[in-house]
């Protein structure tokens, strides 16, 4: 039968029966005997009774009492004196220890991160992060975070902060001992305590020799840390299958850290960009708008705060405060409380729109043009302003945006100019009076328009999403006129242009001249079909070319046409997406020549044409008909079927490859496709007509006796008369 004692063994209190009691007491009467010359060993004692106790308590499991099985497998863990030789050996280790000092030995990195106070500057969190990293010299960690705390704006202040806050200190030689990754056994405990008398010596008697020390370290390395090769290739392999989840995890960690941080830099320089601003567009005045950005600011940095205390806890095994998590989730619900009821106000602010309208007195406009000038708000007219969308102006705010203009017919037959401005507030009334204190101004000089391209809000009132249209009317024969400063803003409804103005449109057209016509608006000085250099986004893929002309239909990104020569003697006509060039029966003597760009291409028809070249085309269907003459040189392919019609005596001169041809030759035609690779092809030719092809598959001709159709290419070839 044993008895039940209760014990506090290093801050741990601990139920043992009588056996393990009297194990326990007297190993650690035999620990303070060996250590009763020691200056430290009173702490060397506390430390080795706080460690046995961590690891008795942690092979405890469900058990309430410790037995003597127990405390032989702690003092086994832990070491006997007798393990580490005579006091001599002690001794002389001590010393060797003493002279080697701190900052020069080999660390390696460790499992736990604590708090370096005995080496600190601040809080010792630099010193801390340099032994748990395996860095021989603070210096160098102190450094970084100086150099961060100024790349990242103050960024890196709050992070030594908080882990000031959560990383705990090392206090005990167990808690410096796990913080560089060493064995907590006596010996080391020992070593440790001692080490740390050392070190206070050291400070107030500033003596050691560097060279000595460096000579005791490398021998004592030589001694504590030597393996084989083999021994750490297979220690690597290990830590490397352990870890690969925590190498995902410090990846995630490392995320979550730099966008914290990017979000903080993003926000100061947000801050401090838009701190003139925040009057004018806060629905809030004072403190309550910083209020606002506040709980925005705690909200986001709230929860990226506690991962970034999981991952610390995950990865370094940091003791987080108990209050830490509540405190913050309670601080974290108060700021979302805030938040919703600062939304719902500001959200009343903004419930309501009025438009405010007025028209413009153009009466004194007495010419047929009327030009539309673009000006600052402050009237300063310069090449350069429309570059800058929102400024502070002195007392108010200018906001070079939210401006358009619209043209439309005007039936009393003079220029007509309304302006409205759109304004929005808690009510109609407020909505009313936040547009009529809006500063936006028109005027008119000479037959100009000069219009704003913004409008000011002045200081002490508040930007309500106000927006702005002005509605210019233009009678039918008159014109209206956009400089390069105001053009952009401006626009019609698509019914206002006419169909025949090729997208021509105000908005990209400036310093051009525009008509108000029965049709609708149509831009006098702009290209159109059949003028030099015309080009449209409009484009056409059907072509009709007829007349004594030279063509070329070219690939291109955008539908362009040039005429080379007297364009006068070129008509051209559009119906949908045929496009006709004609000469009306004129003798040009091949001096003129259509060019044509276009992104498709399906048919052409010739018609007395001198020759024609089709280039660079790849189409599903297409179709070439020439008649009376008309000689054509085609470069394309056509994936699915090609349709061609010739008679008198037309050409065609065919280049490229395909799957189905179906070829029609009348009246002397004649076809040279030898180039052009089809599948399978049927060809009718009569009257004299000539033609030769390559065919892979198969071939029918059809044709009376007076063709000449050649077929190469490998083709079974059938003949008939149908």
């Amino acid at each position: 039968m044993n008895k039940i004692l209760n014990i506090n063994l290093g801050g741990y209190a601990i139920t043992i029966d009588d056996d393990a009691y009297e194990y326990l007491q007297a190993y650690l009467d035999n620990i303070r005997r060996r250590f009763s010359e020691s200056e430290g060993r009173d702490e060397i004692l506390e430390d080795i009774e706080a460690r046995l106790g961590e690891i008795i308590t942690g092979s405890m499991g469900s058990r309430t009492i410790v037995m003597l099985p127990d405390v032989e497998a702690a003092v086994n863990i832990m070491g006997k004196p007798e393990d580490f030789g005579s006091d001599e050996t002690t001794s002389s280790s001590k010393n060797t220890h003493a002279k080697s000092g701190a900052s020069t030995r080999s660390i390696r990195t460790g499992k736990r991160l604590y708090r370096d106070e005995e080496d600190a500057v601040v809080g010792g969190v630099c010193s801390g992060l340099t032994a748990y990293f395996g860095m021989t010299d603070p210096v160098w960690m102190r450094l970084i975070f100086v150099f961060l705390a100024f790349a990242s704006f103050g960024f890196w202040l709050p992070a030594y902060i908080l882990m000031w806050i959560l990383v705990p200190p090392a206090k005990s030689a167990a808690d410096r001992l796990a913080m560089r990754g060493e064995p907590i056994n006596v010996d080391n405990i020992a070593k440790e305590v001692e080490e740390g008398f050392d070190r206070i010596g050291k400070k107030v008697n500033d003596i050691g020799s560097d060279s000595g020390k460096k000579a005791a370290n490398n021998a004592q390395n030589v001694v504590n840390t030597g393996v084989t090769a083999i021994g750490q290739i297979f220690a690597f392999m290990i830590r490397f299958i352990v870890k690969f989840a925590g190498i995902i995890a410090i990846l995630i960690a490392i995320g979550l850290f730099l966008g914290f941080g990017g979000a903080w830099i993003t926000g100061i320089w947000a801050l401090i960009t838009a701190a003139p601003y925040v009057d004018y567009f806060s629905p809030f005045s004072g403190w309550v708008t910083w209020l606002g950005f506040a709980n925005l600011f705690f909200l986001i940095g709230l929860p990226l705060a506690g991962l970034a205390m999981f991952f610390s806890r995950l990865l370094f095994k940091t003791r987080t405060p108990s209050w830490a998590g509540a405190s913050m989730t309670f601080f974290w619900v108060i700021n979302l409380v805030s938040a919703f009821a600062l939304s719902s106000i500001a959200a009343r602010e903004y419930r309501r729109s009025s438009t405010l309208s007025k028209n413009i007195d153009l009466s004194g406009i007495t010419s047929d043009t009327i030009r539309i000038e673009g000006i600052r708000i402050d009237n300063d007219y310069t090449e350069n302003f429309r570059d800058s969308k929102i400024f502070i102006d002195g007392w108010e705010l200018e906001m070079n945006e939210n401006i358009d203009i619209r043209v439309r017919r005007s039936n009393s037959g003079k220029f007509e100019c309304t302006q409205s401005v759109t304004s929005r507030g808690r009510s109609r009334e407020d909505a009313l009076e936040n547009a009529n204190q809006t500063l936006f101004s028109i005027e008119t000089a000479d037959n100009k328009l000069r219009v704003p391209t913004g409008y000011a809000i002045q200081k002490g009132k508040k930007w309500k999403g106000q927006y702005i249209k002005v509605y210019i009317g233009v009678p039918d024969g008159k014109y209206i006129v956009f400089d390069n400063n105001i053009y952009y803003r401006a626009g019609a409804e698509m019914d206002e242009y006419a169909d025949d103005n090729d997208g021509n449109y105000i908005s990209r057209r400036p310093n051009q001249v525009f008509q108000m016509t029965r049709q609708g608006l149509v831009c006098t000085e702009c290209p159109h079909l059949g003028d030099r250099n015309y080009r449209s986004e409009r484009h056409y893929e059907r072509f009709i070319l007829e007349g004594d002309l030279k063509a070329e239909i070219m690939k291109g990104d955008e539908f362009r046409v040039r005429i080379e020569g007297d364009s006068k003697l070129v008509e051209s006509v559009t119906t949908g997406e045929k496009i006709t060039f004609t000469t009306n029966g004129k003798i040009t003597n091949g001096a003129v020549r259509v060019i044509i760009e276009t992104p498709v291409f399906t048919s052409l028809y010739a018609l007395k044409t001198d020759e024609i070249v089709i280039r660079g085309f790849d189409e599903g269907q297409a179709s070439i008909t020439a008649r009376e003459g008309s000689k054509i040189k085609a470069y394309l392919d056509v994936r699915d079927h090609l349709d061609i019609v010739l008679s008198g005596k037309s050409s065609l001169d065919l280049t490229g490859e395909g799957d189905d041809m179906d070829v029609n030759l009348t009246d002397g035609a004649t076809l040279e496709a030898a180039n052009w690779r089809a599948n399978d092809a049927v060809i009718s030719a009569s009257d004299g007509s000539k033609a030769r092809v390559y065919v892979k598959h198969n071939a029918t001709i059809i044709g009376d006796a007076t063709n000449n159709v050649r077929v190469d290419g490998g083709a079974e070839i059938k003949h008939t008369r149908d």
